[in-house]
């Protein structure tokens, strides 16, 4: 009769030891699991509409290189998503978190030159923006959506014919996204 509780209870702890050894090796997380998450928070990312959750005020992750392209006035422009404000201090002459982006420098001098030439004569009032980093951007408007820019883009054609994109890859405008 010992003999038998002592094989009950061996039997006991065997088999409670197999299932914790069990339940500790399925609740380890696995490569393939971390792939399979990432790709589900990618793909419902990329899913959703970008510019809808700067205008609603929504949290997204988004990567530095996040960039897609969106036809402007005929022709097809890049979207960059950046933080950047005005340099020196100024401020934007519309609102609108789209910005139209027609140059950009590494040195405030030459931004400062080509904006002075571009404030000659023309309607628009393009400004020097920065993102922190030593990248100075020509912004020539603004607006609240991206489509909107068309008016700026056909305008700044139109008074800057010839227009060389310096420091943009194309060289064509960029629309930055930012607040």
């Amino acid at each position: 009769m010992v003999h038998v509780s002592i094989l009950k209870i061996s039997l006991r702890i065997t088999l409670t030891v197999c299932l914790l050894a069990g339940m500790l090796t399925s609740c380890k997380p696995t490569e393939k699991g971390y792939r399979q998450a990432y790709d589900a928070a990618k793909s419902k990312r990329e899913q959703n509409d970008p510019d809808e959750y700067l205008l609603t005020g929504g949290h997204k992750l988004l990567s530095d290189e996040a960039s897609n392209w969106r036809v402007i006035a005929g022709d097809s422009l890049q979207m960059e998503h950046k933080y950047i404000r005005p340099a020196d201090g100024g401020k934007w002459p519309q609102s609108g978190p789209y910005r139209l982006a027609v140059a950009m420098f590494k040195m405030t001098t030459n931004a400062n030159s080509m904006l002075s030439d571009l404030r000659k004569g023309g309607s628009l009032q393009p400004v020097i923006a920065t993102d922190g980093k030593d990248s100075y951007y020509i912004i020539a408007g603004s607006a609240t959506y991206a489509d909107s820019l068309g008016n700026v883009l056909t305008t700044f054609r139109k008074e800057n014919p010839g227009f060389q994109y310096i420091g943009l890859t194309p060289p064509r405008p960029v629309i930055i996204v930012g607040r």
